[in-house]
């Protein structure tokens, strides 16, 4: 199949692949940065549709408006792949410069100059730069699912080998100056080149779906209105942490009880207290380590899972909890909302003790604490209930 014809068929093949990348962008607009994939797709459909027409076409329009939308094709494609990584633009000056680059080289040896070996050249070094430095961008960004982002890389890779073999082939090859009437390695390179792009279509498909996986999994694991962990999966880490205790590394627990959080609701309505739950949810971030987790349970009602953590530790620790809670002032309507909480402390000391145990001695120590007045309650250990 002669060049020609094949560049026809590239240019059909990213009509439908932009296509499909707008209707992909118009089924999750909530992605950042999809709809410059878009753009990029569509930049490669004008860039090929001007190379196809070829013969048709004044020749300064064919060379290089075609190759110079393919350059801008790539910082489309860098600034979707930055605002869906949610990165700055900073290295958007790169692309800047390589464009720059190309606009100075086709139009030298595009029109004022025309030399096809030259204007091959600059542009294989451009393209081969551009795409480069996008597959190293994405090759340092960390995701849940880092295949999709590999499977970018590696098409993003493929297409900068591929312009290394066109320069390669420019520079031990004749070229005619008809660029229509080339043979040999720079045909099959239009083939492979289709596919690639392809590939990363699929690539970036790909991670969408997993972007929009990991989002679902996230909201099935997490409290909508703090943020912190839910009942499931705070049942998730205890399994994990309580499976790990022995004697010499207890797991504690703390139990969180709002005081009078019924009277702020009742004062100054709900959406006060939806702030007073995420003010209390922050403060309770703060307080703990990064090992430990802390989920809403319902309500008002929260709870701390200690890993590797005797009672007297989480003794001290709810005391801190405390001390930041009273501290915490919550401006709301014009006035100023203060809390206090109640805290419920208790220990597993074996692999037997469940977190249902645990949660049982925590609620125990709390309704003491607050029949008692006090604000701090314990129970030492929770012994599982033997055998029958």
């Amino acid at each position: 199949m002669d060049i020609h014809s094949l560049h026809v068929e590239h240019t059909v093949l990213l009509a439908v692949y932009t296509l499909l990348t707008v209707v992909n962008a118009r089924m999750h607009k909530g992605i950042q940065g999809i709809h410059w994939f878009s753009i990029y797709n569509a930049l490669l459909f004008v860039g090929a549709l001007l190379v196809a027409l070829r013969g048709h076409i004044p020749n300064s329009i064919s060379i290089v408006g075609g190759n110079l939308f393919v350059v801008a094709g790539y910082i489309a494609l860098f600034i979707c792949l930055a605002r869906f990584f949610g990165a700055k633009l900073t290295e958007l000056r790169i692309q800047g410069v390589l464009a720059a680059v190309g606009v100075v080289t086709m139009v030298q040896y595009g029109l004022i100059h025309p030399d096809t070996d030259k204007r091959l050249l600059a542009y294989s070094v451009v393209l081969c730069l551009q795409q480069a430095h996008v597959a190293l961008f994405v090759a340092r960004k960390e995701r849940r699912d880092t295949h999709a982002a590999a499977s970018m890389v590696f098409m993003l890779g493929g297409l900068g080998l591929m312009n290394l073999w066109r320069i390669a082939a420019v520079a031990t090859q004749a070229v005619p100056q008809d660029y229509l009437k080339v043979r040999g390695g720079l045909v099959w390179m239009v083939l492979i080149n289709t596919a690639l792009q392809c590939g990363a279509i699929v690539s970036y498909v790909w991670m969408t779906a997993s972007l929009l996986r990991g989002n679902l999994a996230v909201q099935a694991l997490t409290d909508p209105l703090t943020g912190l962990l839910n009942r499931r999966a705070m049942d998730r880490a205890a399994e994990k942490v309580l499976g790990a205790v022995t004697l010499d590394a207890p797991a504690s627990a703390i139990a969180v009880d709002l005081n009078d959080f019924k009277q702020i609701n009742d004062s100054h309505g709900h959406a006060c207290g939806d702030v007073t739950l995420i003010a209390v949810a922050r403060c309770l971030e703060l307080g703990l380590r990064h090992s430990d987790f802390i989920g809403r349970m319902g309500g008002d009602e929260f709870i701390a899972l200690l890993p590797r953590t005797p009672v007297e530790v989480a003794r001290e620790m709810a005391r801190a909890l405390d001390h930041a809670l009273r501290s915490v002032v919550i401006p709301f309507g014009g006035k100023e909302v203060r809390i206090s909480a109640s805290f419920g402390c208790a220990e597993a000391s074996s692999a037997a003790s469940t977190w249902g145990d645990l949660i049982g001695a925590c609620d125990k120590a709390l309704y003491e604490a607050k029949s008692d007045r006090r604000r701090i309650g314990t129970t030492a250990a929770v012994v599982p209930e033997p055998a029958l």
